[in-house]
């Protein structure tokens, strides 16, 4: 079995150098950890002295509630989906019946003619 290549490279989140293999672009994987630090950043900007760990706890906390609200944020979306492919289908029956109605009427008015 061919094994996927993979991508090695480091990395730096909130100070510290961490290596990453993986087989994401490093370019992507960057991203990431621009997140992870701005996020970071706004926690130290808003209290400076807080130790590492509080840090570190902070910024997972943080990301956890973005993952959380974009979760939710999709589950909306999905329901409001399912809502609309539902009142599609519910549409398209009445314009079906409407159809149908005027295409008897239609025979009704050539019958009286």
């Amino acid at each position: 079995m061919a094994q996927d290549k993979k991508n090695k490279f480091k990395i730096n989140i909130l100070g510290e150098s961490h290596p990453v293999t993986t087989d994401q672009p490093q370019g992507y994987i960057h991203e990431l950890s621009d997140i992870i630090n701005r996020i970071g950043a706004d926690i130290k900007n808003a209290y400076p002295y807080i130790p590492k760990r509080r840090l570190n706890a902070l910024t997972l906390v943080n990301l956890a509630d973005l993952k959380y609200k974009a979760e939710q944020k999709k589950d909306e979306v999905i329901k409001e989906r399912d809502r609309l492919a539902q009142e599609k289908e519910e549409l398209e029956k009445e314009i079906n019946k409407l159809r149908q109605d005027n295409d008897e009427l239609l025979e009704l008015l050539q019958e009286v003619e």
